[in-house]
């Protein structure tokens, strides 16, 4: 009996180390970005061993990065079954519901995790995009101005909180949160592309014209700032005319 029962541990250590090896290959071949070999790696891990937390995880975030939200948002549910203390996996849960436009999900989701963690600024920025999605500007203000006051360095925070400033005709703060988006991150294409409309809003339209062109010296593609440009470009053309 003895003898029966060392074999039958042995097995299941042999099975684990199995695993424990298959899904560290499909998370290294997760961080070299081959996402499509690292999901079916993952779909395996999962097909032998249906409580392994982490092949749920990873299958859902590579089958985001895929573009199969469906999958993706069903590995997540599963994941947080098997872990359902995890924030990060409702963060990513949330972020889903966005992408495909279930906005009532990821604002229930952030209410629901933020019970348990309160200072978990991308939180706040999920649940104020889907509030701004929604149009309920006031509650998406005040989600945005928590997360900023969480993570201030975040540029990204600032630029949605512009937008939002943008629709609701407040264009001078607007101008400001662009401003400080590119003070924090300057790479970014389209907050410079936010800016120009900020300025032209403003009729400030030599300011318009250069945040435009800074646009495009990043994103070269980018035609809605080409097509602003020009317009800006011909009515100060027509004002120096005037003048004339």
């Amino acid at each position: 009996m003895k003898k029966i029962l060392f074999i039958f541990i042995n097995i299941i250590l042999i099975w684990n180390l199995v695993f424990a090896a298959n899904i560290q290959e499909g998370i290294e071949l997760f961080k070299k970005h081959k996402y499509k070999e690292a999901k079916e790696i993952f779909l395996k891990v999962i097909a032998e061993s249906p409580e392994n937390f982490k092949a749920y995880y990873y299958l859902g975030i590579t089958s985001k990065i895929l573009g199969d939200n469906e999958n993706a948002i069903l590995a997540l549910k599963r994941a947080i079954e098997i872990q359902p203390n995890n924030i990060n996996l409702y963060v990513q849960l949330a972020e889903l519901y966005l992408i495909t436009g279930n906005n009532q999900f990821a604002i229930k989701l952030c209410l629901y995790a933020l019970q348990y963690e309160t200072d978990n600024d991308r939180l706040f920025y999920i649940l104020g995009q889907a509030y701004y999605n929604k149009k309920e500007y006031d509650k998406a203000e005040k989600s945005f101005e928590k997360a900023i006051y969480l993570n201030p360095e975040n540029a990204y925070y600032y630029n949605l909180l512009g937008l939002l400033y943008l629709n609701t005709g407040r264009y001078n703060k607007a101008n400001t949160a662009f401003l400080t988006a590119i003070a924090l991150d300057s790479s970014v294409y389209f907050f410079y592309y936010n800016l120009g409309l900020s300025y032209e809003k403003l009729k400030e339209w030599k300011k318009a014209a250069d945040s435009y062109n800074k646009c495009l010296k990043l994103n070269k593609n980018f035609e809605f700032a080409g097509k602003r440009l020009k317009k800006i470009k011909h009515k100060i053309r027509r004002k120096i005319k005037k003048r004339k």
